[in-house]
């Protein structure tokens, strides 16, 4: 899943600009494909042995979730504007934060009630994503050319009600930017690995904390025990990713920057390290609050993303294929977290793999402490893009 969806994510963001069909009939069978990936590991026999379907299962599930950020991130964009977009996203990040919640409690629920047959906690996923299908016919359409990140044709007013005709988006082919101006400038490059560096020190940190706090059986397996501290992480984090968001976007209707909000996110990480490095002796309930500094990290990292592509995208028409395009380089870093991390716990120990990731995050904070202006108030007002007149093909 995390290879397809590091190859397919930016694309799938093109796809999503450029499209003329309703944006959400991608997100619904975005949605489906992603239900049934999901549910496919009911078929997987024991022993892990069925490698074609799970390799197949995992490629729909990573070209599937690769539309649902852009997608979530266009509608959003086309029904309420440029202006309202900032609260209304993080309005979306606050509730996919209490989903991810709720699903992590069922599934770990299940997977402890079930054991060993926790292959079922799955189905949770399932589920959620068929119930997700259901509540997309309820969005707005909006505007499809405010979706990708231009301006209105109707001088920035979104109608988002059922009788609104929205323009073509092949009908503004003139005004979209060039894809190497949108990549190559100064404050995409600056996302791009600051997010990078982010996810490829933070990514394996959660993967070091549960084996700290469950470790496995002697087969390999995983122990019982380790089930619900797992789950309690998750839940811990994304519990305070929600705060985190709500205290973001309020901080933002007050006037707070981008720069000041994103430094704080990035700041836990080296914090978090440290402390599970001095605290993986002191018990459980010591390592699972480290959880807390995720979940700050996390919560004004997924909230800065869309509002910074959006500040340094409106106007260009290459919203979501920016969108693609840093998702892919943060899952990129995270993808190789995992691998080297792991690596670095099976040949020099957890504590090795943790100073690697606490020196790793440093890289990120001074990258965008430096390197990155401040582009709060800056949407859609000479943006530097479209001011170097280039004009690219939609």
């Amino acid at each position: 899943m995390g290879f397809t969806a590091l190859i397919v994510q930016t694309f799938a963001g093109d796809v999503i600009d450029k499209t003329q069909f309703d944006r959400r009939t991608f997100l619904s069978l975005a949605s489906i494909a992603t239900a049934f990936s999901a549910s496919a590991i009911l078929f997987v026999h024991e022993g892990n042995t069925d490698h074609a379907l799970m390799f197949t299962t995992k490629i729909i599930e990573g070209i599937s979730s690769s539309f649902i950020g852009p997608c979530v991130a266009a509608l959003t964009l086309a029904s309420f504007g440029p202006d309202n977009f900032d609260e209304v996203m993080a309005s979306n990040l606050f509730w996919g934060h209490i989903g991810s919640v709720v699903s992590a409690v069922l599934a770990g629920l299940a997977g402890f009630i079930l054991y060993p047959n926790i292959k079922f906690c799955f189905l949770v996923i399932g589920f959620s994503a068929i119930l997700a299908v259901g509540g997309v016919r309820f969005l707005p359409e909006g505007d499809p050319v405010v979706g990708r990140g231009l301006e209105s044709p109707r001088n920035s007013s979104v109608n988002p009600t059922p009788d609104y005709v929205p323009m073509a988006v092949k009908s503004h082919q003139s005004e979209v930017s060039s894809y190497q101006d949108v990549f190559l400038d100064r404050k995409t490059i600056v996302v791009c690995f600051t997010g990078f560096f982010f996810h490829f020190a933070n990514a394996n940190v959660l993967l070091v904390l549960g084996e700290l706090m469950g470790g496995d059986n002697d087969d390999g397996s995983v122990k019982r025990t380790a089930i619900p501290l797992i789950a309690g992480a998750i839940v811990l984090a994304q519990c305070t990713m929600s705060v985190a968001t709500y205290v973001g976007d309020e901080l933002t209707k007050v006037g707070w920057g981008r720069k000041p909000l994103f430094m704080m996110g990035l700041l836990t990480l080296p914090i978090r390290c440290a402390l599970i490095i001095l605290w993986k002796d002191s018990g459980e309930s010591y390592l699972l609050s480290t959880q807390i500094l995720d979940g700050i990290g996390g919560g004004f990292f997924g909230l800065l993303h869309p509002y910074l592509v959006a500040d340094i995208t409106f106007g260009t028409g290459r919203f979501n294929v920016l969108m693609g395009l840093t998702a892919s380089c943060f899952g990129l870093g995270a993808t190789l977290s995992n691998l080297l991390g792991q690596i670095a716990v099976e040949e020099m120990g957890h504590v090795a793999s943790l100073l690697g990731s606490l020196v790793l995050s440093l890289i990120p904070i001074c990258l965008f402490s430096v390197g990155m202006p401040e582009t709060y108030g800056q949407r859609g007002k000479g943006n530097e893009i479209r001011n170097a007149g280039y004009i690219g093909v939609v």
